[in-house]
C-alpha cells in the first residue's frame, strides 16, 4: 500500500486523504503539522454524505484497488521485519497497575476478551497502554499465526510498541507493517483452545483536523476509535483485514468483551468522558464493561455538557456536547431516543443498555458500538426541525447500532450490507414519527442526486466519492423502497426481522440476506438484476 501511494501525485494525495469523512473539498491548513504525519489512509469515519448545498467534491482518479492476499493459518513464521518505534523523548511512561480482568473467565471460549489498562496525559496527548487478549479459537482450525489490526500504526510516529507476551512469557516473533501485526505463536492453537496475548505500548496521539479524522486530538476534545489492536475476524481460512481506502470503512470486527480501566496522568483535571459503555468511578479513575460488543470508543472534552438522560425500549441514552450547542444537543437526544424505540420495535431490540451521542470537530458521522459521533456544523446549523443533517445523520449512525454493531459484516467488500439498510431505516425512522416528512426525505437525501449504479459495489471501485455514495447508500436505498413494494409491508419486516435475529452476533454476508429474504418472498428477481452487478 505504501509503494503504491508514493506514486500518486502529491495533490492528489492531499484530496485523498481528506475525502473520507466525505467533507466538501476544503484543503485546510493544520496547526501542527509536524504533529499529524500520515503514513497511509486511515480508516476513516463513515460517509453518510451532506445534503443539497454541501455536496461540492471533487472528481477523482484513483488507484488501482488493492488485492488481498489472504494469510493461511499454516504459513511459514515471518521473523520480525520492524523495529517498534520508541516513545517519544518527551513522553513519560507511567507505572500501569497490571490488568484485572477478573470477570473474564466466566466468558472464556465464547468471545475473545480485551481487558485494558490505559493511563491518559490529555494535555500531553499520550495514552500509555497494556492490555491482555484472551482469544479463545473458534474457527475449528489449527492456527500457528494470529492476526491483529493495528490501526493508530497508520500514522508516523504515533504506535510505539513496547513489550509482547504469549501466555505471560515474552515473545518476539512477530511482524508489524502498516496496520497488519502478525504474531507467529510459540505452539499451535488448536479448535477449542486459548490464548493469552499481552501487548503493552504508548500512543502518542496525533493532531485530528477539525473537520477530516476522528482519531487523536483537536483544540477541544480528544477522540480514540480504533485505537486499540484488535484480532481480526477468520473467516473461511482467511484472516479479514482489508487495505484502508479515500473512502468508505475498512475495518471488520468480532463480537468480544471489553474491561477497561481508564486513569489520568492529572486526576485533579479531568475531562468528561463519553464512551461506548456507563463508566463505574473507581480510585484509580473510570472502569468500563461492555460484553459482546465491535469495538470500544472514548470522546473526552474539558468543555463537554451533557443533556438529562432519557430513556428508550430500555436503553438510556445520553447526549455530549458544547455548551453554545445545548438546543441541539437536546434536540439529538430526542431524536435518538425515538430512533432506538422504532428500530427496536420494527427491527428488533438493541443489544446494550446504554447509547452515547457526541458531537464532535469531524466533519460528518460516525458509527462505533454503543456511541456515534455527529458533527459540530450539524450542531450549528440545527434549525428546531427534523428535516436537517443533525437528524438524518443522527438517525442513520442510530441504526448502525442494528446494521453494524448487532449484525456486522465486511464494510470494504459488501458495504450496502450496512450502510443501504441503514439509509433506508431512515425512512422507517420518518414513516413512523414524521409521516408527512417521508416525501421530504425522499426528495432532499436520495431524489435531489438522481443516484445510479450497483449497489454491490466495493469501496475501491467507484471512482469517485459521489459515485459511490449514490450507488451504495442512494440506490441503496431505492432498492429497499422497490423490493418492498413488491413483495408488501408484511413479508418486507417479516424479512427485515428475521435478517436481524438470524445473524445478530455474525459477520453477515449477501448469501444471508439472500436467504433470509427468500424465506419470507419470491418473485423479485428482476428486482435484484436491476440493483446488483452479482446477483
Amino acid at each position: 500500500m505504501k509503494d503504491r501511494i508514493k506514486s500518486i501525485p502529491l495533490l492528489l494525495l492531499i484530496i485523498i486523504f481528506i475525502l473520507p469523512a466525505c467533507a466538501p473539498a476544503i484543503v485546510q491548513v493544520l496547526p501542527n503539522p509536524t504533529a499529524y504525519i500520515l503514513v497511509t489512509a486511515p480508516a476513516a469515519a463513515t460517509p453518510t454524505p451532506f445534503q443539497p448545498g454541501n455536496n461540492s467534491l471533487p472528481t477523482l482518479t484513483l488507484p488501482p484497488p488493492p488485492t488481498f492476499t489472504p494469510i493461511p493459518p499454516s504459513a511459514t513464521p515471518i521473523p520480525p521485519t520492524a523495529t517498534p518505534i520508541p516513545p517519544s523523548p518527551t513522553a513519560v511512561m507511567p507505572t500501569l497497575p497490571p490488568v484485572q480482568p477478573s470477570a473474564i473467565p466466566t466468558a472464556i471460549g465464547i468471545r475473545p476478551q480485551y481487558a485494558i489498562t490505559a493511563m491518559l496525559d490529555y494535555d500531553a496527548h499520550t495514552l500509555t497502554v497494556s492490555q491482555d487478549i484472551y482469544y479463545p479459537n473458534n474457527t475449528g482450525q489449527t492456527l500457528s499465526s494470529l492476526l491483529l489490526a493495528v490501526n493508530p500504526n497508520l500514522w508516523s510516529g504515533v504506535f510505539a510498541l513496547q513489550s509482547l507476551a504469549v501466555n505471560d512469557n515474552p515473545h518476539n516473533d512477530y511482524s508489524l507493517a502498516g496496520h497488519a501485526l502478525t504474531i507467529n505463536l510459540p505452539n499451535a492453537l488448536g479448535p477449542g483452545d486459548t490464548v493469552k496475548i499481552g501487548i503493552s505500548y504508548l500512543l502518542n496521539l496525533p493532531y485530528a483536523s477539525s473537520k477530516f479524522e476522528n482519531f487523536g486530538y483537536s483544540s477541544r476534545q480528544t477522540n480514540l476509535t480504533d485505537w486499540f489492536p484488535f484480532i481480526v475476524p477468520y473467516i473461511n481460512g482467511q484472516w479479514i483485514l482489508r487495505e484502508p481506502w479515500a473512502f468508505g470503512e475498512n475495518l471488520v470486527y468480532d463480537k468480544a468483551d471489553f474491561h477497561i480501566e481508564l486513569g489520568f496522568a492529572s486526576p485533579d483535571n479531568i475531562p468528561v468522558v463519553a464512551a461506548s459503555a456507563p463508566a463505574q468511578a473507581t480510585d484509580a479513575g473510570l472502569r468500563y464493561t461492555l460484553t459482546d460488543a465491535r469495538t470500544f470508543s472514548f470522546s473526552m472534552s474539558r468543555e463537554f455538557a451533557v443533556s438529562a438522560q432519557t430513556t428508550a425500549s430500555g436503553v438510556t441514552v445520553t447526549s455530549y456536547y458544547y455548551p453554545e450547542d445545548a438546543d441541539a444537543g437536546n434536540a439529538v437526544l430526542a431524536r435518538t431516543a425515538e430512533a432506538v424505540e422504532t428500530y427496536s420495535r420494527v427491527i428488533g431490540p438493541y443489544t446494550h443498555s446504554a447509547l452515547s451521542v457526541v458531537e464532535t470537530d469531524l466533519n460528518d458521522g460516525l458509527e462505533s458500538d454503543g456511541l456515534y459521533f455527529l458533527a459540530r456544523s450539524f450542531y450549528r446549523s440545527y434549525d428546531g426541525t427534523a428535516t436537517n443533517n443533525l437528524t438524518v445523520i443522527g438517525i442513520h449512525e442510530t441504526a448502525h447500532q442494528w446494521w453494524f454493531g448487532s449484525v456486522a459484516s465486511d464494510q470494504a467488500e459488501e458495504p450496502w450490507l450496512d450502510e443501504a439498510l441503514s439509509c433506508y431505516t431512515e425512512h422507517i425512522y420518518y414513516e413512523n414519527n414524521y409521516p408527512n416528512l417521508v416525501n421530504w426525505w425522499w426528495n432532499w437525501r436520495v431524489n435531489y442526486y438522481n443516484p445510479t449504479g450497483y449497489i454491490d459495489t466495493r469501496i475501491y471501485n467507484p471512482p469517485t466519492f459521489r459515485a459511490y455514495v449514490n450507488a451504495v447508500y442512494l440506490n441503496g436505498a431505492n432498492f429497499f423502497d422497490a423490493l418492498r413494494i413488491r413483495i408488501g409491508d408484511q413479508a418486507f419486516f417479516n424479512f427485515l426481522r428475521d435478517y436481524y435475529a438470524s445473524n445478530t452476533g455474525r459477520i453477515a454476508n449477501a448469501n444471508d440476506f439472500f436467504a433470509a429474504l427468500a424465506r419470507h418472498a419470491s418473485g423479485y428477481d428482476d428486482i435484484t438484476r436491476a440493483y446488483f452487478q452479482n446477483r
